[in-house]
């Protein structure tokens, strides 16, 4: 008797560990969501106001980092436009984003690169940003929704370093796993929802209630911090030609898989 029940106990156990081994993000504790889904959907702020975004850009791997400035502008819509800035405002790079066009201009090499489509072309060029340009636009202006999308499978709680926060495994693009804060404000975002390695995205905010640093790390050990410095709010929209970015003549133009690195 003694040793059956010593078997069933033992049974038992293996059949709780396995289950505790085959657990997923899908099968793992759920939270009552609060509000704070709807809240993050309904974050809506003007979609045609023209803004200019001064930030910093520190980024590489563990012991090998560079630093940048950048100053991105736009009306509000799919256009935008980014300087990037080395050294005592040394123009390194020009960018425009027109929807499916991402054009990058060297003046230093006095070549242009074009990429066409929708995916990720920050990380083509170095940049460790797991985001288009526009995604990241919007998120830096508090868009929420048109950066990790208004559907989610589950939530469940956070992880206990983002002070209280839901986590909900989310459908469609990006995809991954998003932690709202009470307020529904992202404060992390992990690209592969805990089952694969891949990015993370923690979301600090300033006073305005809007993104101030964004620290981003990859298993890989690509890293990248990146902080607002001044924003502004235009009386007026940008004139076309603000939004144009104009190649000098003779210039190369390649498509976006042969850039290389622009040194400082």
């Amino acid at each position: 008797m003694k040793q059956r029940l010593l078997l069933t106990v033992a049974a038992f156990g293996m059949l709780f560990l396995g289950a505790c081994a085959r657990q997923t993000p899908d099968s793992l504790p759920t939270a009552v969501d609060d509000g704070r889904w709807q809240r993050y959907a309904a974050e809506a702020r003007p979609a045609d106001t023209p803004y200019r975004i001064g930030m910093s850009l520190r980024f590489g791997e563990e012991g090998n980092t560079r630093r940048v400035t950048a100053l991105l502008w736009g009306n509000g819509d799919d256009a935008l436009r980014l300087d990037v800035m080395a050294g005592v405002g040394a123009l390194v790079a020009s960018v425009s984003d027109a929807g499916d066009t991402f054009l990058i201009y060297a003046p230093r090499e006095h070549v242009a690169y074009v990429h066409e489509g929708r995916n990720k072309p920050l990380l083509k060029i170095g940049v460790p940003v797991p985001f288009s340009l526009s995604r990241l636009s919007a998120l830096l202006r508090g868009h929420y929704a048109q950066v990790f999308g208004t559907e989610y499978r589950n939530a469940r709680p956070g992880p206990t370093d983002t002070e209280g926060s839901l986590a909900y495994l989310l459908e469609g693009s990006p995809g991954g796993l998003l932690c709202l804060d009470e307020r529904g404000r992202p404060v992390r975002w992990q690209e592969k929802d805990g089952r694969e390695k891949g990015w993370i995205m923690d979301i600090n905010y300033g006073d305005d209630a809007l993104p101030h640093r964004l620290k981003l790390s990859h298993d890989n050990g690509k890293r990248a911090i990146l902080l607002i410095k001044e924003r502004e709010k235009p009386a007026a929209p940008f004139a076309a030609d603000a939004m144009r970015l104009e190649l000098p003549a003779n210039t190369r133009v390649l498509p976006l898989e042969k850039f290389r690195r622009i040194d400082d």
